[in-house]
């Protein structure tokens, strides 16, 4: 039985994007060239108002920690509950494992964080000198 849920799941995953592919010409080359190239005309190098912009890493980086916390969360809620309900020791193990992760996880966003505010703390930009004007030399050669 559960091999029968496993396999209906697998299906579920990779059936779709395989009926997509055979449904789309993926060997046009020419024609995503000349559709790309139609895009990049119309838009003549100009970025649309209502597009955003790519952000700045720290940004991203910090997205992203916060997707794995979730993430993470949410495994210890489920393999929690499922320990809970089951009382079985593999579920107790998995949810064990679960905590740990994230316990982890928190550890190194602290040390991280630390190591970043002790950065900003420590290097301090230089000021910027005015260049100056000096005149041209003559090169040897000429």
């Amino acid at each position: 039985m559960v091999l029968v849920i496993l396999a209906a799941l697998w299906a579920v995953v990779l059936v779709p994007p395989l009926l997509r592919s055979r449904s789309q010409r993926a060997n046009d080359s020419i024609g995503e060239f000349n559709y790309r190239l139609d895009a990049l005309g119309r838009t003549n190098g100009v970025l649309r108002p209502g597009v955003p912009t790519r952000s700045a890493p720290g940004v991203r980086a910090a997205k992203r920690r916060r997707d794995v916390l979730r993430l993470l969360l949410g495994f210890v809620f489920v393999t929690g509950v499922s320990a809970l309900v089951t009382n079985a020791n593999a579920a107790w193990a998995a949810f064990g494992v679960s905590a740990l992760t994230l316990v982890g996880f928190g550890g190194l966003w602290a040390y991280a964080r630390s190591v970043q505010i002790e950065q900003i703390r420590k290097v301090r930009a230089m000021p910027q000198r005015r260049p100056r004007d000096f005149p041209l030399r003559r090169a040897a050669s000429s």
